[in-house]
C-alpha cells in the first residue's frame, strides 16, 4: 500500500462523488500520509474537495492529491482460465486481501477520531476490526502455506463478523445492543426491532436481501466448520480408471485447486468489503453530526 504505483493521482482521475476512499499525500519520508473519506462537491462554487478530516471542513483537492477505493470492486472469479493464468489471479488477488490491514487501520483511526466522542459502537466495531485482521492475517498465512482446508475454516468466522456487526443496523437503539454484548449477552437472545431473535441463520437472511451471495457463501463455508463431506473429498481422489480410490493423510494440501483458492480468497474480499462499507457509513455518520451541530453554534 506504501507503493505510489498502487494510488490514483487526482490529476489523472477522481473517484465518484461521495464514494469511500483512502486518501494520501506523500510524507517527508516518501511515505504516504492516509485519511479516509469522500469526495465532495461544494454546491456554491461546483469545486471539488475531500470531506476526510474531522475539523468540519472540506479539505481543498490538492491537500490530498492521492486516493485509492475503499472498496475494491470487479472481484471476479474466471470461468475460462488456465491453470498458469490462476496463480497469477491467486496472487492479485492476495495482494488486494493484504491491503485491507491497511484500509482497516486508516478507517478505525478515522472512526475514532470523528464526531463527539466515542459510543459504545465504536468499542464494538473495534472489536468487530481487530478480529477481521486477524483472521484475514491467518487467511493469507495459511493460503501461502498451501494449507487451504484450516484456511477455508476461517471464511465463515470472517464472515460471522460481518453479520453481527450488521445486527446494529436492525435495532432502534444500537448503543444499548452494543453495551449489552459488550457486558457479556449473547447476541442471538437479542430482538431486532421487529421482536425477531437475530440467530445467525436470521441475520444472515437480513444481510442476503442487500448482498444476495451471502447465502451461498455461508451455506457452503459452514461445511468446513464442523466434519462432513468437504473433510472427506479433499484427501480422496479416483484412479485413471476410476475403480480405484486414493486417499492422503497430511497437513498441507492435497488435490485443492487453485480456483478453489481464488474462490474462498474472493469471499474474503467481499466480506471486507461489507464490513468496510458499514464501518465508513457509521464513521461519516459521526463526522456530519458534528458539521451539522458546528453549523448550529452561534456566530
Amino acid at each position: 500500500m506504501e507503493l505510489i504505483s498502487d494510488w490514483n493521482r487526482i490529476d489523472i482521475e477522481l473517484p465518484l462523488p461521495n464514494y469511500p476512499v483512502l486518501v494520501a499525500k506523500l510524507g517527508e519520508d516518501n511515505s504516504m500520509l492516509t485519511g479516509v473519506g469522500r469526495l465532495v462537491i461544494v454546491e456554491e462554487n461546483g469545486m471539488a474537495g475531500w470531506l476526510c478530516t474531522d475539523d468540519c471542513n472540506i479539505l481543498h483537492i490538492h491537500a490530498r492529491p492521492y486516493w485509492i477505493p475503499l472498496l475494491e470492486k470487479n472481484i471476479i472469479v474466471p470461468s475460462n482460465f488456465i491453470e498458469e493464468e490462476l496463480e497469477v489471479i491467486l496472487f492479485s488477488l492476495l495482494k488486494k486481501l493484504f491491503y485491507y490491514e491497511t484500509k482497516f487501520q486508516v478507517l478505525a483511526t478515522a472512526m475514532i477520531k470523528s464526531g463527539n466522542g466515542l459510543y459504545p459502537i465504536d468499542y464494538y466495531i473495534s472489536g468487530t476490526i481487530s478480529r477481521s485482521l486477524s483472521l484475514i492475517y491467518g487467511f493469507e498465512t495459511l493460503i501461502r502455506s498451501k494449507n487451504f482446508m484450516s484456511a477455508a475454516h476461517l471464511v465463515r468466522p470472517h464472515l460471522d463478523n460481518y453479520l453481527r456487526l450488521s445486527a446494529l443496523w436492525l435495532v432502534d437503539n444500537p448503543n444499548e445492543i452494543a453495551s449489552q454484548v459488550w457486558s457479556g449477552t449473547a447476541l442471538n437472545t437479542l430482538k431486532d426491532r421487529h421482536q425477531k431473535k437475530m440467530s445467525d441463520s436470521y441475520l444472515r437472511d437480513q444481510a442476503a436481501e442487500t448482498y444476495p451471495w451471502i447465502k451461498d457463501v455461508y451455506n457452503e463455508t459452514s461445511g468446513f466448520i464442523h466434519f462432513s463431506q468437504k473433510h472427506i473429498a479433499s484427501t480422496t481422489t479416483t484412479g485413471k480408471d476410476e475403480m480405484t480410490l486414493y486417499t492422503y493423510v497430511g497437513k498441507m494440501d492435497f488435490d485443492v485447486t487453485n480456483l478453489s483458492r481464488i474462490e474462498a480468497t474472493a469471499g474474503m474480499i467481499e466480506i471486507c468489503n461489507c464490513i468496510c462499507n458499514a464501518v465508513f457509513g457509521w464513521m461519516d455518520g459521526k463526522r456530519v453530526e458534528k458539521m451539522s451541530a458546528a453549523d448550529q453554534q452561534p456566530g
